[in-house]
């Protein structure tokens, strides 16, 4: 007789390093009043997404309540876990339109004034992720 252990469920979190955070940042305040949109390069693991990587989607478009990018102009050796964008308006909670166009493992939305503070992750069904700023991975 087979036995079906139930798996144990893993708070998953973000680990991003020092750079890639500081490259949202500096990326979204270079776009500011408009949203900006970077794509998450990087690892899943059971518990974590790690993200080390940034990369500019080619041909991204943005304004100043939308960004976004074609999927068909990437790359296909890109290791893309997310992506990474802007909310000039202040909130960095994600919206239905974010949701619908959610893309890998994470979305990562940083707020105005773009700071470390303004910085969230979420899920594919918009559940908040802690996130873990680290020097190196």
């Amino acid at each position: 007789m087979l036995v079906f252990k139930k798996r144990e469920k893993v708070q998953r979190h973000v680990i991003i390093t020092r750079q890639a955070a500081d490259g949202i940042i500096t990326w979204s305040k270079t776009h500011h009043p408009n949203e900006a949109i970077l794509i998450l390069q990087g690892r899943n693991t059971r518990d974590a997404v790690i993200v080390d990587g940034l990369v500019i989607p080619p041909f991204a478009q943005s304004g100043p309540f939308f960004s976004g990018f074609s999927v068909h102009d990437l790359p296909y050796t890109i290791p893309n876990v997310g992506t990474a964008h802007s909310h000039p308006g202040g909130s960095n909670r994600p919206s239905l339109e974010d949701l619908n166009h959610f893309s890998g493992y994470v979305s990562i939305i940083i707020s105005h004034p773009y700071e470390d503070e303004n910085i969230g992750a979420y899920d594919r069904s918009g559940n908040s992720l802690e996130i873990k700023i680290v020097d190196s991975v």
